[in-house]
């Protein structure tokens, strides 16, 4: 995953939008291991959980969004 910064941003901006980029991947492995279980309220947890990091990452500073599986409905449980 690759995200546009300003030049302005400081290097513990992009540090923290690395760590944050990781818990992502994190969720979205977890949230996937859950779908194959079948297991919606995990899964619904999960997809809470992406929302916030992905809110928390644009809020650092993320220009593009990020179109994972899942991030999509993060967004969209987010934005409601």
């Amino acid at each position: 995953m690759t995200a546009i910064l300003p030049i302005e941003m400081a290097s513990q901006d992009s540090e923290s939008l690395k760590e944050l980029a990781s818990i992502a991947r994190l969720i979205t492995y977890a949230r996937q291991s859950a779908k194959s279980l079948n297991a919606d309220f995990p899964v619904w947890c999960l997809d809470l959980a992406l929302g916030a990091v992905l809110q928390e990452m644009y809020a650092n500073g993320l220009q593009m969004p990020l179109f994972e599986e899942g991030a999509d409905k993060a967004n969209m449980a987010v934005a409601h």
